[in-house]
């Protein structure tokens, strides 16, 4: 006879997502998009993190949310949380912890191993391996049940530099809303809205630079590499966090003003109403110089139906086409991206590159949608909570 938990929740799961805060990026907006996933399909999804912004997403949708220094790396503190998430477990009977994070990884492995609740973890990012105790500390993050890679790149990554079975590995890469991320949206009122905040000309093209203000994010070089365009009339938006790094904001500022592009490259904080900029801007440039584990902005870019250009490394690779859905070009070369730059300038408007554009769209809809991946995120539950009823 069956015990009375998988009778009365028979198909239908209880997923905590542990994760350091809810603030802004990638990783947290995966991790509410999830979370009303599960919803809609009548499971129950809990969150635990440090709080943060995206919070009244959750509040919105009635999906619970638990405030946790789920973020801190002190072992008491991550031995304190491990408790808390037991108490949780049980409480909510919680067949899944699926964790983003190394901090909130040990606690949640230890949780799970003083319950009956499953272990899974995603691999966002690749972490530095400097030492052998990094290596340990990031070696939680193999120990669930399944281990989600991000990428293919992700992928190789673990398996050249841990020991891990390949079958535990699943790869599912990034998705984004296409019907949310898609030109038919856009206003002319909208986009006129937008122009005014930024102060964006309307003759001029648009070249936008979504990332935060971080060191391996390639700003340097963009700017650098926007200084050779001389020939050519742009702007430049560069959209992001600007306040982890404010000292490398303030070193991105000045080189802008040596180089005398103060009209021309202007910085800005987050902002929400991203598929508006995405829809006023005509090129959209990752240019990273450490490789990116996926790069979402890169595939938003590209089902607005932008012109992508993008460094080749990391998952960049894998989310462009080259010359057919977007553009590479070599890390940490101003030469080459002002090259790459120069020439999707030259073909707005033509033939060339609305194929372009048109085929990245495809590519994403097809490969890269969030319902691609929210769909390969409940087989992996479901995989786990098969297994542990058998």
């Amino acid at each position: 006879m069956p015990s009375l938990k998988s009778s009365k929740r028979y198909n239908k799961y209880t997923i905590l997502q542990v994760v350091p805060a809810l603030v802004s990026g990638g990783v947290e907006r995966g991790t509410i998009e999830v979370a009303k996933y599960l919803k809609i399909l009548g499971h129950t999804p809990i969150i635990i993190s440090a709080g943060g912004t995206l919070v009244k997403e959750l509040d919105k949708e009635d999906i619970l949310h638990i405030e946790m220094n789920s973020s801190s790396k002190n072992p008491f503190v991550i031995l304190n949380n491990a408790k808390l998430i037991v108490e949780i477990i049980k409480k909510y009977n919680v067949d899944i912890v699926h964790t983003r994070s190394r901090a909130p990884a040990w606690s949640s492995y230890l949780a799970t191993k003083w319950t009956n609740a499953k272990f899974l973890t995603t691999f966002h990012g690749v972490y530095n391996i400097p030492n052998s105790f990094k290596k340990y500390y990031n070696s939680i993050m193999l120990k669930g049940n399944k281990v989600i890679a991000v990428s293919n790149f992700v992928k190789q990554h673990l398996l050249a530099n841990y020991k891990i079975d390949e079958d535990k590995i699943v790869v599912i890469e990034r998705g984004v809303n296409c019907d949310y991320f898609d030109p038919a949206n856009l206003t002319p009122e909208k986009l006129k809205k937008c122009r005014d905040k930024y102060d964006a000309p309307s003759n001029v093209p648009i070249i936008l630079m979504p990332s935060r203000m971080t060191s391996w994010k390639g700003h340097l070089v963009l700017v650098e590499a926007l200084s050779k365009l001389k020939h050519r009339d742009f702007y430049c938006l560069m959209v992001g966090d600007i306040s982890r790094h404010p000292n490398f904001t303030n070193r991105v500022k000045e080189l802008i003003a040596t180089l005398k592009l103060q009209n021309k490259i202007q910085i800005f904080g987050n902002d929400s109403d991203i598929i508006n900029l995405y829809g006023i801007s005509d090129i959209i440039v990752s240019a990273s110089i450490e490789p990116e584990a996926f790069g979402r902005t890169i595939i938003e870019g590209q089902a607005m139906e932008k012109l992508v250009i993008a460094t080749n490394i990391g998952g960049a690779v894998e989310t462009i086409n080259n010359n057919i859905t977007g553009f590479h070009v070599e890390p940490n070369n101003a030469e080459a991206l002002v090259q790459k730059i120069d020439y999707c300038l030259s073909i707005l408007g033509t033939d060339a590159a609305k194929k372009i554009q048109e085929a990245a769209r495809h590519t994403v809809i097809n490969n890269f949608s969030l319902d691609l991946m929210l769909r390969k995120n409940l087989e992996v539950y479901k995989e786990i909570f098969k297994n542990s009823h058998n």
